[in-house]
């Protein structure tokens, strides 16, 4: 079975669903931004923005669009990894001694590599983009607050990635609270997806995928 193949339609869908689906959140924001109907405000001498409630309820639907694709790339690269383990022991007699609970499914991949001596510094994939989708995953998929749909980072996710990836650097500018210590937080940071972002972390799992299977060829061939 070509892995790579379906992990690549895995992406393909992940892209094609975050391009359609975020459109109509996009078309009302930019609706009400624009003053455009039938969100064309009438006169009102109210201080507060008309439409405000619609205008938030459309930004929380593209960053669950979002999110809900860095899910989908999380889980894929899960199955993508394995579908290349099982392949090591179905084919070639390998087994495995590694506890994927304690500290996570991708650290015990990492250690998988280690036994195999793949050096993983020779991976052209960003590694921390990659851990970060599987943090962000966690948090999407195990919210906190029933009071709010904003998804935000965790203080143990900010000390390991105290300027995370899935962050808006403006965001980051203003909710710390000492400019020396980029880990202080004094409004909670949150959890940024955007299409440049999503993209961008496709791009390194794939990087990463792609970098698994040229190994394992290379090494059955030689």
């Amino acid at each position: 079975m070509d892995i790579e193949y379906f992990f690549i339609e895995r992406t393909k869908f992940i892209k094609y669903f975050y391009e359609h689906a975020i459109q109509p959140f996009e078309e009302i924001a930019e609706a009400i931004e624009e003053h455009k109907e039938p969100f064309a405000p009438p006169y009102s001498e109210d201080p507060e923005p008309l439409f405000l409630t619609e205008w938030l309820d459309a930004k929380t639907g593209i960053e669950t669009v979002g999110h809900t694709a860095l899910s989908m790339l999380s889980s894929s690269l899960q199955l993508f990894l394995k579908e290349w383990v099982k392949r090591l022991e179905r084919q070639h007699g390998m087994k495995f001694d590694v506890n994927f609970k304690k500290n996570g499914w991708l650290n015990g991949y990492l250690e998988i590599f280690k036994q195999l001596e793949l050096h993983i510094a020779q991976c052209p994939a960003d590694i921390s983009i990659i851990e970060q989708v599987t943090l962000a995953r966690n948090r999407v998929q195990h919210p906190e607050q029933i009071t709010n749909l904003n998804i935000c980072h965790s203080n143990d996710d900010l000390k390991k990635y105290p300027r995370p990836f899935f962050a808006q650097e403006q965001e980051m500018s203003l909710s710390s609270s000492d400019e020396q210590d980029p880990t202080s937080w004094w409004l909670p940071l949150s959890l940024a997806s955007t299409k440049e972002k999503i993209f961008e972390a496709i791009a390194q799992v794939e990087s990463l995928c792609s970098w698994l299977e040229s190994e394992y060829w290379n090494a059955r061939n030689a």
